[in-house]
């Protein structure tokens, strides 16, 4: 019966502690996301049985637990200032959960933010900020392992260049 106590007693902590990223950032941006895609497991599943042939696919979705994006459109808008006080709240409590900040980019007022937990050629929960004042503001998170050797195969299907990029791991 103790066991059993402490067990749940853990499970709630660990719900407690989890942030809903994307319920907070409606309430400080005070707006739905344009975009919103989550992914949980099942779909995951579902995913991968649809794609039997596809070794690409298969190597990428093996590691995934879930996906969730949302993006954030400002169409000129100035700046928000909640928005950035929301990201630098988020960079430490990230960084206190004890992942590790893998890219970092400050151009102007744009930001990037790349977090994750490192360990060898691989990364697991990983979190992504891209913030453009006037522009957008993008969210990732992925929950799973991430093969970063496959990381640039998986970009050329969504045009990004990651050519001359260097990340020591």
């Amino acid at each position: 019966m103790r066991n059993i106590l402490i067990l749940m007693l853990f499970i709630f902590c660990v719900a407690v502690s989890a942030k809903d990223w994307g319920k907070e950032l409606n309430e400080v941006l005070d707006r739905e996301p344009t975009v919103r895609i989550n992914l949980g497991g099942g779909m995951l599943g579902l995913a991968k049985a649809f794609t039997p042939g596809d070794a690409e696919a298969q190597a990428v979705l093996s590691g995934l637990e879930g996906v969730s994006i949302n993006v954030y459109e400002f169409e000129g808008e100035d700046e928000d200032v909640n928005l950035s006080e929301w990201i630098s709240d988020a960079v430490k409590a990230l960084s206190k959960q004890g992942l590790q900040e893998i890219i970092k980019v400050a151009d102007g007022d744009e930001r990037v933010h790349i977090f994750a937990n490192v360990s060898q050629d691989k990364v697991s929960d990983l979190t992504l900020m891209v913030y453009e004042p006037g522009d957008e503001f993008v969210f990732i998170t992925m929950e799973g392992l991430i093969d970063f050797k496959r990381i640039k195969e998986i970009s050329a299907n969504f045009d990004v260049d990651l050519d001359g990029l260097n990340i020591s791991l």
